[in-house]
């Protein structure tokens, strides 16, 4: 029974000794060399803060600037009897647009839409930390579309 044990950790442990990334910075074929951010909220310091990673230099490679517009909007989607409020959505709008660095020339725009939506809870501490969860995450679902998008260019 043991060795049984011992095989099945043996082999779940090497199993994933060859796994790299989907999307790794090696196997890109262009670099952001600049991000410039047209309004200054979280959802857009947060995508250029994930972007900034891919900044590698190499002569091969197509240079890009981005500018990148976010908008975040925090609704009430339900109520109880009360008026007090039970379920909450947020909704990110991003807006991305792709200039060649070299010739400053539009090369492309994107915009993506995400949408979140999830409950009220008793303790607002919690709540809060909750929605800084859920915005972290929407940035880095952009952010790895942005990087797709761009990759197809």
């Amino acid at each position: 029974m043991k060795k049984i044990f011992l095989c099945i950790c043996f082999c779940l442990l090497f199993s994933c000794v060859g796994y790299e990334p989907l999307f790794s910075t090696k196997n890109l074929s262009f670099y952001i060399e600049d991000i410039k951010n047209v309004n200054n909220d979280i959802i857009t310091k947060k995508i250029s803060r994930n972007l900034n990673i891919k900044k590698l230099k190499n002569k091969n490679k197509n240079v890009y600037t981005l500018e990148i517009e976010s908008n975040l909007k925090n609704n009430i989607t339900s109520k109880d009897s009360k008026g007090d409020p039970l379920t909450f959505n947020i909704a990110v709008n991003v807006k991305v647009k792709v200039f060649d660095k070299k010739t400053n020339i539009l090369i492309d725009t994107v915009k993506f839409n995400k949408n979140v939506n999830y409950n009220n809870q008793s303790n607002k501490f919690n709540l809060n930390e909750y929605k800084e969860t859920i915005k972290e995450n929407l940035a880095n679902k952009i952010s790895q579309e942005i990087l797709i998008g761009i990759q197809s260019l």
